[in-house]
């Protein structure tokens, strides 16, 4: 794990077992009784972002991080959700893995771009582990809450619509 010379890596692995288990139960109750989870998906983007900000860690060096998370899990909720729809749940797991193989290197485009106009302007975006981890973490919910909002609006999840199989 990269760090920051000096950086306590402890409370970056607390904090990151902490939040990962509050998502994990979250998740569990949205599936269990939540009629919708697109808005609670992007409602537990708070999650991590508050973590961040109990560490005091700065949220201008975490936007890298968060449009990183936010364009690759965002867009690799698409193929999950059509590899879902028409092969169960290994085509919704292949979707996922390939979508976020072609993802990847497309949000990495953009996270290095950011990266880059943030330096020229000035502003620090230097990573630490607790800030990159948090900051993936944030824009990964927001992303994948906001395609699953839209889908659920245009009628495309569990139920009919457009990526219904045969």
């Amino acid at each position: 794990m990269d760090s920051e010379p000096g950086e306590r890596l402890a409370p970056a692995v607390g904090a990151m077992i902490l939040v990962s288990a509050a998502l994990a139960l979250l998740a569990w109750a949205v599936l269990a009784h939540a009629a919708r989870v697109g808005p609670p998906t992007l409602a537990m983007a708070v999650v991590p972002l508050g973590a961040a900000l109990v560490l005091q860690l700065r949220l201008s060096r975490l936007v890298p991080d968060m449009v990183f998370g936010a364009i690759d899990t965002g867009l690799l909720t698409i193929p999950a959700l059509i590899g879902g729809w028409h092969f169960g749940v290994i085509g919704a797991i292949l979707g996922g893995v390939v979508g976020d193989s072609i993802t990847d290197g497309i949000a990495g485009l953009f996270e290095g771009g950011i990266a880059s106009w943030l330096r020229r302007h000035g502003i620090e975006e230097s990573r630490t582990a607790a800030g990159s981890g948090l900051g993936k973490m944030t824009g990964c919910l927001a992303g994948c809450g906001l395609v699953l909002t839209v889908a659920e609006l245009l009628g495309l999840m569990p139920g009919g619509g457009l990526l219904a199989g045969p």
